[in-house]
């Protein structure tokens, strides 16, 4: 008697799940699970505006008492040197939940790219298993950063009481109605700083996980239709399969339509006698529709906050200031890397749609397909900051070059 086969198992589709329901946890903590098709608002999400809405209210507090009380106006620097992170947080959690149901629409998406080429096998599971790699890889790295840096903010104050017998705040802000100069003022201000530290830390590695899922994801259609032109072009070399090489085509024509934009009109394809509608939906557009904002948010806040713990490193004001320091920078430079990706992956695709089929030996009719391809493929979108620059690592270098040269004014100010 043959024992029964063992149902196969689509292991990329499995990956790809793991991956969603683990940055979900994280969000789902903050009740921000806004990928989740009955998403709402509700009291914890508010919970969490409201604790960063405290923590603007603190650094205004912060800055009265050092301003106003002490007269030293380097408090405002001081101040600001983690603004930026609440900034970025809220600019997330608005962002995604206001666009939560195109967050679920991507999601979903690419789950059913995973699903049904999952199954092909050959050079698509190869694509799949490289992009789920890919992604497993930044997660792991992003995981790294998100809890080294949070465990050295909450830590080096310990640190440093124990080593150089002295006393620090985590965070350079204060609260109302606690004296910090006491050792059971300063204890319950470190706990308060401890809980938005944590706050902070999950919900910016929650938003930062969704766009990088997005967006490196971007390159895997490009990928599965490198490998729908190689089976194009052997069906071209072989006689009697145009039934298949119009199939095939017409794939191809879907996979660069979702890569590439919306297209609001249906496309008859003479050669098969059909309508073919094509997928009324862009990663990369939309991709770009909700993190646009986040990602000018992004790049204006780190540039500050780099700027002002720079600052804090030249009065020597905050011990722990080069671990922020070294934690903004890697978040902004990640950032526009997505961008430099995807402008990369762009170039790839054309290049791609112009070299790779044996257009050739296609019918003239079908021809035209791909001219068509081609013409589109030469103003792909690419992500920007709220359209008012390009997101890429050559935008990161005028950045940094603006960094260094107000980081010397304020080096001559400062002393």
């Amino acid at each position: 008697m043959e024992s029964p086969k063992k149902a196969s198992t689509n292991v990329p589709l499995e990956s790809w799940s793991k991956i969603t329901r683990i940055i979900r946890v994280c969000v789902k903590i903050l009740g921000c699970d806004v990928t989740s098709p009955n998403f709402r608002m509700w009291w914890l999400t508010y919970s969490v505006i409201g604790a960063i809405f405290f923590f603007f209210a603190c650094t205004g507090y912060t800055i009265y008492v050092g301003v106003y009380v002490n007269g030293d106006l380097t408090a405002i620097l001081q101040a600001l040197t983690m603004v930026g992170s609440g900034v970025q947080g809220l600019t997330k959690l608005l962002c995604t939940a206001s666009h939560s149901p195109l967050m679920c629409l991507i999601r979903n998406t690419y789950e059913d790219i995973y699903r049904e080429y999952g199954e092909k096998g050959g050079g698509y599971t190869k694509c799949l298993e490289r992009s789920i790699k890919s992604t497993w890889n930044i997660i792991y790295a992003f995981l790294a950063i998100y809890f080294l840096a949070m465990g050295l903010l909450i830590s080096f104050p310990i640190f440093y009481l124990l080593i150089f017998k002295k006393k620090l705040m985590m965070l350079l802000f204060l609260v109302p109605l606690i004296d910090h100069t006491t050792d059971r003022g300063l204890v319950l201000l470190s706990v308060v700083h401890a809980f938005l530290i944590l706050v902070g830390g999950f919900g910016n590695f929650g938003g930062d996980m969704y766009l990088f899922l997005f967006v490196t994801h971007v390159p895997l259609i490009k990928d599965i239709f490198c490998v729908k032109l190689e089976e194009l072009n052997e069906l071209l070399t072989m006689e009697n399969k145009q039934q298949e090489v119009s199939a095939i085509l017409s794939d191809l024509v879907a996979l660069h339509q979702k890569y590439a934009k919306w297209v609001g009109k249906s496309i008859y394809l003479k050669s098969l006698t059909i309508l073919f509608l094509i997928i009324l939906f862009s990663m990369l557009r939309g991709t770009e529709k909700i993190f646009s904002m986040i990602l000018f948010a992004q790049l204006l806040t780190a540039c500050l906050s780099i700027l002002a713990t720079i600052s804090c490193i030249f009065m020597k004001a905050w011990p722990a200031a080069p671990i922020y320091l070294g934690y903004s920078a890697i978040v902004l430079y990640s950032y526009c890397g997505l961008g430099t990706l995807v402008e990369n992956s762009n170039d790839s695709f054309t290049r791609e749609i112009y070299t790779g089929p044996l257009w050739y030996e296609l019918p003239v009719n079908e021809e035209k397909m791909i001219i068509l391809m081609l013409a589109k493929a030469q103003s792909e979108l690419s992500l920007t900051a709220a359209h008012m620059m390009p997101l890429s690592m050559n935008t990161a270098l005028h950045l940094t070059k603006a960094i260094y040269s107000y980081s010397m004014i304020l080096f001559n100010y400062l002393n």
